[in-house]
């Protein structure tokens, strides 16, 4: 009895065992599945990767260079269609513009000889319209007159990015008025047709029509002597259908009228700023003829949409449209002048700081500038190969001053080349003797470089090395020696040879006793050899005993100047006493007395009067251009001046 529940509980045991493994197992499942979910996802987005990379539009590289210099405005073909002269002056105003043309209304789809039945439309009971209407009878004249186009953008905002200008527009046309004509079977010329005898009149269907519209103009520049002109007007209608002697109005029919236009242009400049144009233009009209007033009706017509067609001939007056600075910068910046192009951007933006185009100028000149060191280079480069190395120098020297970094290297390997070449020449010049020639090209390479400079320096010290040899051979030994002591300060490396030949053009103006007399030598030659003395080994040094012979001549010689000084100051002190106590000159003395005192006169002027007195004026001359004048009457003084 005791074994079955026993039994039982190890059944129970047994089974939730099995379910919990069966958990476990269904979890791992799960976390397995949605790994692999994961993986599938990720591998999915990999693929979409992969594919967009796969995609992506790879343009070939002279088609990405044309397309940046497209968007960089460097073609001259986009340029030229694009963007013509898009720096010039804008259209201020158009105060007169005249046309007159020819032309035709209606035709029937292309067939302008034949018009189209719904031109005209006619009240419901009429029996008889206009069938034919010939071409003669549809030709007519146009006469219009527009007035006060301004460019309302340049007006308030001071700026026009285009030329719109907008103003009033006064037209009238009319059918001309032919006879009928046959001049061949298969030619007549009918011209306007008679209405239809069931309307109750005798009159010729010949329609004029006058408008006044609102006119704009839109002017596209691309040379400065000519333009195209396009133009759309848009107004009011007065139209009369019938022509006969009359001068009768009725019936007549108002409505809209519209038009547009495309002309070229002349250009003709004159003494004043007002500027001319004239030109032709093909026109089409189109009249809507929408109400029709007919009072004591005389016609059955309901209303008329008639298109013209028609060339004029056109005149004008404006003003603006002239070519600037910008426009000569960009044509040369195109040319890839930037360097002239540089200054006349400038000038435009200097000019007209309001000008539309002003960004677009700076974004050129910014480019510009950056291009200005490579059209140097290249220059600099021309006149290298063809051996104008001055003109060459200046390029690379100006491009040095905003090239960048790249750039740099390449100038400073070019400035070291020419360097090398003005060292060249200089030496070349140098050992001919020819020294002016030589530092010539010496100096133009001081200019470039340090090492030009340096260089430059050398063949200075050379060249007075030269000189100073040459002048010791002549015996003037003070001006060798003075040649000698600038070396050092030119080239440190030659300071040695420099002293020793000092030194040695001292021994030999010592040893000649003749040429040693002049005190300034001497004192020369005594500085070289202490100079000397203190670069120069005492093995090396063997004339300490002609600087102590040159220093007692020098003591000797200073003694006897200190007592000369000495003798002539006593002597002054002496002249200046007796001076005092000498009498002094005072009127009403003899001429004798004065000359006993200041010595005879530098000049006697002598003349007698009519009262037989006889006069003298004693001069004379003192320092600083004055003078003393002394006058006597009768032998005796009466008079002194000092002036």
């Amino acid at each position: 009895m005791l074994a079955k529940p026993q039994i039982f509980s190890s059944h129970k045991l047994l089974i939730a065992v099995i379910i919990l493994l069966q958990s476990l197992s269904f979890s791992q499942d799960e976390k397995r599945n949605k790994k692999e979910v994961e993986e599938v996802v990720n591998e999915k987005k990999s693929i979409l990767k992969v594919d967009r990379k796969r995609f992506k539009l790879n343009f070939p590289k002279s088609f990405e260079e044309v397309l940046k210099s497209i968007l960089a405005g460097e073609t001259k073909a986009i340029e030229s269609i694009f963007r013509p002269m898009e720096f010039r002056e804008p259209i201020a105003t158009i105060p007169a513009e005249g046309r007159f043309g020819v032309g035709f209304y209606g035709w029937n789809g292309l067939n302008f000889l034949k018009i189209h039945p719904r031109s005209i439309s006619y009240s419901e009971d009429v029996e008889e319209k206009l069938q034919e209407i010939s071409f003669s009878g549809r030709m007519g004249s146009f006469l219009e007159m527009d007035a006060g186009q301004t460019n309302l953008s340049y007006v308030f905002f001071g700026k026009s990015y285009v030329d719109i200008l907008t103003g009033l527009g006064f037209r009238y046309s009319s059918i001309f008025p032919f006879p009928r004509m046959e001049i061949s079977d298969d030619l007549v010329i009918s011209g306007p047709p008679s209405i239809p005898e069931s309307w109750g009149i005798d009159r010729k269907f010949s329609p004029s029509v006058l408008e006044m519209n609102l006119v704009s103009s839109y002017i596209m520049q691309w040379h400065p002597k000519w333009f195209f002109h396009l133009k759309y007007s848009y107004g009011l209608n007065y139209a009369r259908f019938y022509k006969d002697e009359s001068l009768d109005s009725s019936p007549y029919g108002t409505g809209t009228s519209s038009s547009y236009s495309l002309g070229l242009k002349i250009i003709s400049e004159s003494p004043t700023e007002a500027r001319y144009a004239w030109g032709v233009e093909l026109r089409h009209i189109f009249h809507n003829v929408k109400t029709i007033q007919d009072p004591l009706e005389l016609t059955p017509i309901k209303g008329m949409k008639l298109p013209n067609l028609g060339i004029f001939f056109t005149f004008s007056a404006f003003y603006g449209g002239q070519k600037t600075a910008g426009d000569v910068g960009k044509k040369l910046f195109l040319d890839k002048n930037y360097v002239e192009a540089k200054s006349q951007f400038l000038e435009f933006i200097n000019s007209h700081p309001k000008h539309a185009r002003i960004p677009r100028a700076k974004k050129l000149l910014e480019i510009i500038n950056q291009r200005i060191p490579y059209q140097l280079y290249n220059e600099g480069e021309n006149f290298q190969k063809i051996n104008k190395m001055d003109y060459a120098a200046e390029k690379y020297v100006e491009a040095m001053k905003t090239a960048q970094d790249t750039l740099k290297d390449q100038l400073e390997n070019k400035i070291d080349d020419l360097v090398k070449y003005y060292v060249e020449e200089g030496t070349i010049f140098f050992e001919k003797k020819q020294y002016d020639k030589s530092l010539e090209f010496l100096s133009k390479a001081a200019t470039l470089s340090d090492n030009g400079k340096r260089a430059q320096k050398n063949l200075k010290a050379k060249i007075l090395l030269q000189q100073g040899n040459k002048l010791v051979s002549a015996g003037l030994f003070s001006m060798a020696i003075r040649k000698y002591d600038e070396i050092p300060a030119l080239d440190s490396s030659m300071e040695i040879s420099a002293k020793r030949a000092s030194m040695e053009a001292a021994v030999r103006m010592v040893g000649d006793f003749n040429r040693a007399k002049d005190i300034k030598s001497l004192r020369l030659a005594l500085k070289s050899l202490k100079l000397a003395k203190e670069i120069f080994q005492p093995a090396d040094f063997k004339y300490e005993n002609y600087i102590t012979l040159l220093e007692q001549q020098l003591l000797a010689n200073d003694s006897l100047l200190i007592r000369n000084k000495m003798n002539e100051s006593l002597m002054e002190s002496r002249k200046v006493l007796s001076e005092r106590h000498l009498p002094k000159v005072e009127t009403g003395m003899l001429g004798s007395e004065v000359e006993e005192i200041i010595g005879i006169p530098d000049e006697i002027i002598k003349e007698s009067k009519d009262n037989g007195k006889t006069y003298e004026m004693w001069i004379y001359y003192l320092p600083n251009n004055k003078k003393r004048l002394l006058y006597f009457e009768e032998y005796i003084l009466f008079k002194l001046e000092t002036g």
